[in-house]
């Protein structure tokens, strides 16, 4: 069969004319035309077509130029088109994000997993879309479902999780089965990386990682401004890594590194030291200050995971580095230490934390279900930043 190569010009300029309407607040068809080298009409008619579709948005008439003629009409991406559905599934709560099709946030939430069954898990998320599904009044509702995934993912099946038994069910068939959208999964590390990649590199940083200290210990890799999963999603799980452990007897041995010092292992190591049966943030910063043994604790667990993070950072060479953990949130000192520790080694990239950590997987994951909606996931979209996050030096 002949390739029809107009056809295939023609899809590739409403790609371009798309993601133009995308990474701008505001621009004209005039001013499309000039920045993709295309001719005014092949411009109007893909607009057109973009306009009954209602995708584009009329902002204002802006100025004409200095030589006269009509006033440009001003126009964007139609944030109204539809919405988006994001999800991460932790240990014992369930964080979901609703965005326009522009990526603006509609509704952030947080709710318990009072039974962890992935089956009432399920009906968690379908009850939260069709709670907003009620008061949706975007022209075309739910356009695509992102997931956050404590674990390997790989072609949007999970691989791997240390604690979400999915006993044989696949989340994208059953929720695209369900909702009639597309549905995309990936890696909760990663999606941090697309999260730094998408709404703040936006090409101006090509190499770049995020160190994600939940559960587990990953590393999200953005290599020459791609997302890196390598072979079978496997790039950057540095918690399986092995590291010698000293035992009590003096003897040594071999075990995973997230055992040891992931936010999970050392908030256990407090509990189990102190007695306790659970401890809030709050009470860990307490502790921290004031409990000497509590302190040693997270002395031992900062210098594994300096190591263990020097080795990301000449391993993948980037050019920038964000922390991603509610614990630096909670102890600011900690990542004080951590950033002083890797300074002392020799780390050559700048080391940034992430504040509002809780919420950039689910950004992360609401831009690639953004990318899947529009059809635009080679292109380069540019986010807005939300007032919600802070990157901080």
């Amino acid at each position: 069969m002949a390739i029809d190569h107009r056809n295939l010009s023609r899809i590739n300029n409403r790609k371009l004319v798309l993601q133009q309407l995308f990474n701008n607040r505001e621009t004209s068809r005039a001013e499309i035309a000039r920045q993709l080298n295309l001719n005014k009409s092949t411009v109007s008619s893909i607009y057109s077509e973009l306009n009954e579709l209602g995708l584009i948005e009329k902002v204002r008439q802006g100025e004409s130029t200095s030589s006269g003629g009509r006033k440009p009409n001003l126009i964007c991406l139609n944030r109204n088109y539809g919405f988006v559905a994001s999800f991460n599934i932790g240990t014992a709560y369930m964080a979901s994000m609703f965005n326009y099709i522009n990526g603006e946030i509609i509704q952030y939430n947080r709710q318990p997993i009072k039974h962890f069954d992935i089956l009432n898990i399920m009906q968690m998320i379908k009850d939260e879309i069709k709670e907003i599904e009620k008061v949706d009044q975007t022209g075309h509702g739910l356009l695509a479902i992102g997931f956050s995934i404590h674990g390997i993912v790989y072609h949007n099946k999970v691989l791997d999780s240390p604690f979400l038994e999915l006993d044989g069910i696949d989340l994208q068939e059953y929720f695209e089965k369900e909702f009639g959208v597309p549905v995309v999964l990936e890696n909760e590390a990663n999606l941090s990386a697309v999260f730094e990649n998408d709404y703040y590199a936006s090409g101006r940083i090509k190499d770049l990682i995020t160190i994600s200290i939940h559960r587990g210990i990953g590393v999200g890799v953005i290599a020459n401004g791609s997302l890196y999963r390598g072979n079978r999603g496997m790039a950057g799980e540095i918690g399986r890594a092995l590291m010698t452990d000293r035992l009590s007897d003096g003897s040594n041995k071999l075990v995973k590194v997230e055992s040891l010092c992931s936010e999970d292992a050392i908030i256990n190591q407090v509990r189990e030291g102190k007695g306790l049966e659970s401890v809030s943030g709050p009470e860990l910063n307490k502790l921290y200050h004031y409990d000497s043994q509590v302190l040693r604790i997270f002395d031992h667990a900062i210098e594994l995971l300096a190591e263990a993070s020097y080795n990301a950072i000449v391993s993948f060479g980037p050019q920038e580095v964000y922390f991603n953990s509610t614990l630096f949130e909670d102890i600011p000192e900690l990542f004080d230490q951590i950033k002083a520790k890797l300074v002392e080694m020799g780390a050559f990239s700048p080391i940034k934390k992430i504040e509002g950590s809780r919420m950039t997987s689910l950004l992360g994951a609401s831009s690639l279900a953004i990318h899947k909606a529009l059809d635009l996931e080679q292109y380069q979209l540019k986010m807005r930043w939300p007032n919600e996050v802070k990157n901080v030096g």
